[in-house]
C-alpha cells in the first residue's frame, strides 16, 4: 500500500486549492443572437475583444456560452430560458428580439444588450441615463441623415425611397420613423413594403419596381437575411439598393454609411466588464453608438453600382473607407 508523506499531502492540497481558486475566478458570459449575419458576427467579435481589453479573456478567466437561434423566435425563447436557468454572471443579447426574449425572463441576472436600434421603443429600458434595474446596453441606431445624403449623391434625382421591413420588429419601425423625419424637408417620399418573413422579402422588393427611385434596406434581421434576393431585383431592373449597415455592401448593395460593428461590440464588451467587476447594470448609462463613435465607415461597391445603373462620383470614392471593385 502506498503511504502519502506529509509533503505529498501538502502538494496535493495546494494543487486542489489552485484549481478551486481558478474556478472561483472564472466568470460566465452568455451571448446570443437571433440570426448570424456579418454585422452581428462582427458585434460578437467586438464584445469578446472589449472584454479581453478589460482583462476578461475567453478560456482563461471567462467562460463563454454562445447560442444562435437561426432566425427562429421560439428557438430564441428556449435559449433565453436556458441562459436564465444557467444563471451566468452577465448575458449579452444581440438584436432587439433576442434582448426582448432575455429581458422578459429575468429581472435579476445582469444584462447588457447590443445592436438594438431603439431600446426605449422596444421597452428594454425606460431611459438612457442610469436606466435602472438589471439592464443597460448599446443602441446601433443608424446615422440616417448621413445615409440619406449619400443616397442623394449617388441618385441625384432621388424623389422616392422604398423601405422593405418586417412590421413586427420594433427596430424596423423606429428606423422608419427616423427615415421619414430626415426626408420630410427634402422632397423625398418613403414607400413602405412589408415583409413579415424572410420568404416574403423578394415579393416585397418586386412590389417596389417602378414605384421608387432607390431602395433602403434597414438593419432588420428578417430582411437582411434575404438581402441577396433584393440585390437580384435591383440588378435585373436597374433599381439602386442601399443599406443601413456597411457589411451589406460586400454582399452587393451599392453603398452605405454606417457603424463599425466590431467597435459597437467593443463598447458593449467594456460595459459588460464593468458588470463583471460588480457594477449594477442599471447604474451604467446606456449609449447610442453613433454618438460615441465619431468616425463612420463609408463603403461602396463599384461592381454593384454598375450592375444597377449608378455611377459613383469621385468625391464619394475619395472619402470611402472601403471600396469593393
Amino acid at each position: 500500500m502506498r503511504i502519502r508523506t506529509p509533503l505529498g499531502i501538502l502538494a496535493a492540497a495546494s494543487f486542489a486549492f489552485v484549481i478551486n481558486a481558478h474556478a472561483e475566478d472564472m466568470k460566465k458570459l452568455a451571448i446570443s443572437t437571433i440570426v448570424e449575419v456579418p454585422a452581428l458576427l462582427e458585434t460578437k467579435e467586438g464584445v469578446l475583444k472589449g472584454l479581453a481589453e478589460e482583462g476578461f479573456v475567453e478560456g482563461q478567466n471567462l467562460e463563454v456560452d454562445y447560442q444562435n437561434a437561426n432566425g427562429n423566435m421560439p428557438t430564441q425563447q428556449q435559449i433565453a430560458k436556458k441562459f436564465i436557468g444557467d444563471n451566468p454572471d452577465v448575458i449579452v443579447p444581440i438584436t432587439t428580439p433576442t434582448s426582448q426574449a432575455v429581458i422578459a425572463g429575468t429581472d435579476t441576472i445582469p444584462i447588457v444588450f447590443t445592436t438594438v436600434t431603439d431600446p426605449i421603443k422596444a421597452k428594454l429600458i425606460s431611459q438612457y441615463e442610469k436606466p435602472g434595474g438589471n439592464v443597460t446596453g448599446v443602441s446601433d441606431a443608424a446615422p440616417i441623415q448621413q445615409q440619406v445624403a449619400l443616397m442623394q449623391e449617388l441618385v441625384p434625382d432621388l424623389k422616392t425611397i422604398g423601405y422593405i421591413y418586417n412590421p413586427g420588429l420594433d427596430n424596423a419601425l423606429a428606423t422608419l420613423e427616423v427615415l421619414k423625419r430626415e426626408t420630410e424637408g427634402l422632397g423625398i417620399t418613403i414607400v413602405e413594403s412589408a415583409a413579415p418573413t424572410t420568404n416574403e422579402v423578394s415579393i416585397a422588393t418586386k412590389k417596389l419596381i417602378g414605384e421608387v427611385d432607390a431602395v433602403y434596406v434597414p438593419n432588420d434581421t428578417t430582411v437582411v437575411a434575404a438581402l441577396e434576393s433584393i440585390i437580384k431585383v435591383g440588378e435585373d431592373v436597374d433599381l439602386p439598393i442601399f443599406a443601413g449597415e456597411t457589411g451589406a455592401v460586400a454582399r452587393g448593395v451599392i453603398a452605405s454609411v454606417g457603424l463599425d460593428y466590431v467597435e459597437v461590440g467593443r463598447i458593449t464588451g467594456h460595459m459588460a466588464a464593468r458588470v463583471l467587476r460588480g457594477e449594477n447594470p442599471g447604474d451604467i448609462d446606456a449609449v447610442i453608438a453613433y454618438q460615441v463613435l465619431t468616425d463612420f465607415k463609408v463603403a461602396v461597391n463599384k461592381k454593384a453600382a454598375a450592375a444597377m445603373g449608378v455611377t459613383i462620383p469621385d468625391a464619394v470614392l475619395a472619402r470611402a473607407t472601403e471600396i469593393i471593385e
